[in-house]
């Protein structure tokens, strides 16, 4: 080891540099790199096997909305038969039967993150970054995921066990919905690209600057109304539990150490499952509703453009809960409908964002205050961006 060392940094401070990184190597717990390899196996069948197969069939997606067929999933309970006032009822099973691979991912990988063994003076280091610097990485840490606003909140509350600031946690929600690789992808191929650039720079606005102002204002407004919020001081504590004491596991043989990583991961992801499986069900069956209650009449009426459609859109946006890359059908189908481009971009920048469901899901962990202010942010965003882009279409063309 000492020749290698040699070898590759001749000079002093080069070796000594390497040394140290060595040393932290060496000091990284057996459980830390099975869980690592845990997250990233996860990672990559759900990209590979899920995520891009997805991107390859919005042609299909396409074909079905040109056909003018009110439905861009897989049915496995057609509605024919049920009155219309019950026909969200089959519309919401069959959205969460196509939504149960992301939710089942979504429970494991958050899981993997939750029960994953860092030590705690890293943590302190790269997870406890306050401002836009927390939120920033939040978002590198949610884009890969590529899960929608609902989803990624298990990944989010596990960092946030982990000793994560709200701000970072927060960015890791916005970030996995707003920065999706897939999805940016696909809307720059699919879309004009005037909404392309709208939803791109809305979702660097709303990860890098909106939500640190937001937990900013959180805590200036509790310190106003004299209390603290919920949930902020319970993830130190509940990290403090998970801290790695320097000796009790770097003796573990590599055999206890796997059976302790996944024991870990699976009693973590259960728990997971167990809290947010409910909320999670009833966020589709609300965007079931409310997407089959919406008459195509009142798209081109009073979705055409204009403040009051682009306001109107924004506040839809908000409030619904879709599931990962639906913004993409849902958006494409509003055009078909009559819908502008103004309201369009709000659409796709407000729908996968922060919802009424992230915000109950979100509020135990951050307090209520944060996700409600990130909530009235990205409508204000979204107005603002589908004005962008309607003025500017209007006199660039």
């Amino acid at each position: 080891m000492q020749r290698l060392l040699r070898s590759i940094a001749p000079l002093p401070a080069l070796r000594s540099v390497a040394r140290r990184i060595g040393r932290g190597l060496r000091s990284v717990p057996k459980r830390t790199w099975i869980g690592l390899l845990i997250t990233l196996g996860l990672w990559w069948i759900f990209m590979f096997y899920t995520r891009w197969p997805a991107v390859q069939g919005k042609s299909e997606i396409l074909t079905v909305l040109a056909s003018g067929a009110p439905n861009t999933f897989t049915q496995i309970i057609p509605r024919e038969g049920w009155p219309y006032w019950l026909s969200w009822i089959p519309t919401g099973i069959n959205m969460n039967e196509n939504n149960a691979i992301g939710m089942a991912f979504a429970f494991v990988i958050g899981g993997a993150v939750s029960s994953l063994v860092l030590p705690q003076r890293l943590i302190t280091r790269i997870l406890h970054a306050r401002g836009t610097k927390g939120s920033a990485l939040g978002g590198l840490l949610g884009a890969p995921l590529m899960l929608c606003s609902a989803c990624s909140v298990p990944v989010a509350i596990g960092w946030k066990e982990r000793g994560a600031n709200t701000e970072t946690t927060l960015g890791v929600v916005m970030g996995s919905a707003l920065l999706n690789m897939m999805g940016l992808l696909t809307i720059f191929v699919m879309f004009p690209s005037a909404l392309f650039w709208g939803r791109l720079a809305a979702s660097l606005l709303l990860v890098v600057a909106v939500t640190p102002f937001a937990v900013r204002l959180a805590k200036w407004w509790a310190a106003r109304s004299g209390s603290l919020p919920t949930g902020v001081n319970s993830a130190a504590s509940e990290a403090a539990s998970c801290d790695v004491d320097p000796g009790s596991q770097r003796n573990e043989t590599w055999g206890e150490a796997i059976r302790g990583a996944f024991r870990a991961w699976w009693d973590a992801s259960v728990d997971i499952a167990y809290r947010l499986f409910i909320p999670m069900t009833a966020a589709t069956f609300l965007a079931a509703f409310l997407r089959l209650f919406v008459p195509p009449s009142v798209v081109e009426t009073y979705l055409g453009g204009g403040l009051l459609a682009i306001t109107l859109t924004a506040l839809f946006g908000t409030f619904i809960a879709v599931p990962t890359l639906f913004e993409i059908p849902l958006t494409m189908g509003f055009l078909f409908l009559g819908m502008g481009p103004g309201p369009a971009t709000t659409l796709i920048v407000t729908a996968p964002s922060v919802s009424i469901v992230s915000y109950f899901m979100l509020r135990k962990d951050t307090g209520h205050r944060p996700p409600l202010l990130l909530m009235a942010a990205t409508f204000v965003v979204g107005i603002f961006v589908g004005l962008g882009v309607e003025t500017a279409l209007a006199y660039y063309g």
